[in-house]
């Protein structure tokens, strides 16, 4: 474990072609899946790459964050609500990114929730997708008091919410986007820039704002 450290961090920040190589050479034997041409650019840091299947074609942009794994609660310590939606189909804690995808720089992909990500989407910079966050409530008993950190001591609540997320094919995740738990992204849409998705959106939409909203349809001639 230790030498296998001391041998990734030179590896994550080796800039240029070579490092490129390097990484994905790296990778290759550790994620789930690894197909053919991912990029994963410098600065790039992958949490248990174990959970993570990538197909073909993938580039992911410098000084992301993937976080993945199935999260351990405590029954004691942690407010657990959990986000189901019917309509998402993703093993709970991993991370799935279909071929000709680019995971945007600077992104925090954290899919304790589990997060499916179809094919040929796009996140711009400063991208955040979050299955699992905080709540500022307990949903069964508001007079309690919680809180949003792991860190707190001893006989203090944690509140936590977590679900699923799925963006499906040909979606386009405008420029500082937030995407959180729960939520299913139709294909072929658009989000556009410092929007807050925290609801479904339907396919082939137009949608921005805080909170999301529907603006139009995108292509004209789509179905």
């Amino acid at each position: 474990m230790v030498f296998d450290n001391l041998l990734k961090l030179p590896i994550i920040y080796m800039p240029g072609s070579l490092g490129r190589k390097l990484r994905y050479l790296y990778y290759k034997n550790r994620l789930k899946k690894c197909g053919k041409n991912v990029i994963i650019d410098e600065g790039v840091i992958i949490g248990n790459p174990k959970w993570i299947s990538i197909d073909d074609n993938v580039w992911i942009g410098r000084y992301t964050t993937i976080e993945v794994g199935i999260i351990s609660f405590s029954p004691k310590k942690d407010i657990v609500k959990r986000k189901i939606n019917p309509d998402i189909r993703v093993n709970e804690g991993e991370l799935t990114i279909g071929m000709g995808c680019h995971i945007g720089a600077y992104n925090i992909i954290q899919a304790h929730g589990g997060i499916k990500i179809g094919k040929n989407v796009t996140t711009s910079a400063f991208v955040k997708i979050h299955s699992l966050s905080n709540i500022p409530t307990n949903p069964e008993d508001p007079k309690q008091i919680t809180y949003a950190n792991c860190m707190v001591g001893e006989g203090k609540k944690v509140a936590y919410i977590i679900g699923p997320i799925e963006i499906e094919d040909g979606v386009w995740i405008g420029l500082d986007c937030v995407i959180l738990s729960g939520i299913k992204v139709g294909k072929y849409s658009f989000v556009k820039s410092k929007s807050l998705i925290l609801s479904d959106i339907e396919e082939n939409s137009v949608v921005g704002g805080n909170p999301a909203n529907f603006i139009r349809k995108r292509f004209e001639n789509y179905g």
